[in-house]
């Protein structure tokens, strides 16, 4: 019994061996080969399919011989790695297949039906169950999934934004601890504060929709915003046409040497989102910061 299962071990080994000399091992959480695109699938005509209609490396790659090349020795710097040049985002090339709206993921910040009650499989996201919302409550009573410092990363990047990391620190002076504490009363909002003093994400954030909690309170004060599915509002601004001028050397420079075609423009913003104070106009800053002539 033991020989036998030893000659199938050996007999697996072998042919593992043999398949990885064919083919390379793929990397985690690389594309499926090998199987037919679905109907919900569209491939452009440019991205190559197998013989019998199936994903292979040159669908998606324009590296010659690819399929035959070990993954660490794979340029992945080339033009030609992706098939139709550089992206200036991965999930750009995605939709060359994929239905982009599809495939959004949905804003668990929308709190509110049409009926103006609450999602509360929303509110489960970052809860271990609905609070009660009309009542005043403990962190500990919040029940969140994560402690309050980390909980905004299950779904968001630690630096979403400019100096969102810089941020998250215990400010350096005991003066501003005592501006927020002033302001906050003044403004009549809540800045919440870790165990350890420091700034969090929902010390300028508000995680939930305006109107979830009443707006009279604290806790609830925020930047109003109609269309919360629409976001963050930017318009055209005269002063673009001299921001572009002054990055435009360095931006061919970035574009030439990484292989992309980055554009972007100055723009300002209309509407904001998810903030306890308007941050457009320094208001939110100036809970924490004194800037002085």
């Amino acid at each position: 019994m033991i020989d036998r299962i030893l000659g199938v071990l050996i007999l697996f080994s072998i042919c593992t061996v043999i398949q990885a000399e064919d083919k390379p091992e793929l990397p985690p959480f690389h594309h499926v080969v090998g199987v037919k695109p679905s109907k919900a699938i569209d491939v452009p005509e440019k991205f190559k399919l197998g013989e019998e209609g199936e994903l292979i490396c040159a669908t998606c790659h324009g590296l010659k011989d690819i399929d035959k090349t070990p993954v660490e020795k794979v340029d992945k710097d080339s033009a030609d790695f992706l098939v139709g040049g550089s992206y200036r985002r991965i999930t750009g090339f995605c939709y060359r297949c994929h239905d982009e709206e599809k495939n959004q993921r949905e804003n668990i910040h929308v709190m509110l039906d049409e009926q103006g009650e609450i999602k509360k499989e929303n509110c489960t996201y970052c809860h271990e169950e609905v609070p009660d919302r009309d009542k005043k409550l403990k962190l500990t009573e919040l029940k969140l999934r994560l402690p309050i410092e980390q909980v905004c990363y299950g779904c968001h990047l630690k630096d979403p934004h400019f100096n969102a990391v810089e941020h998250q620190v215990k400010p350096a002076e005991k003066e501003m601890l005592e501006r927020i504490e002033k302001h906050s009363k003044e403004q009549n909002i809540f800045v919440p504060l870790s165990d350890k003093q420091e700034v969090l994400c929902v010390s300028c954030h508000t995680p939930h929709q305006y109107g979830v909690i009443d707006p009279e309170k604290p806790a609830g004060k925020q930047v109003l915003i109609e269309d919360l599915e629409q976001g963050i509002e930017y318009q055209e601004h005269p002063w673009d046409k001299v921001f572009s001028a002054d990055k435009q050397a360095r931006l061919n420079e970035f574009n030439q040497q990484h292989k992309m075609q980055v554009k972007f423009s100055y723009q300002r913003i209309v509407q904001e989102a998810l903030l306890r104070l308007p941050a457009k106009d320094g208001q939110l800053c100036l809970v924490c910061h004194d800037f002085k002539d």
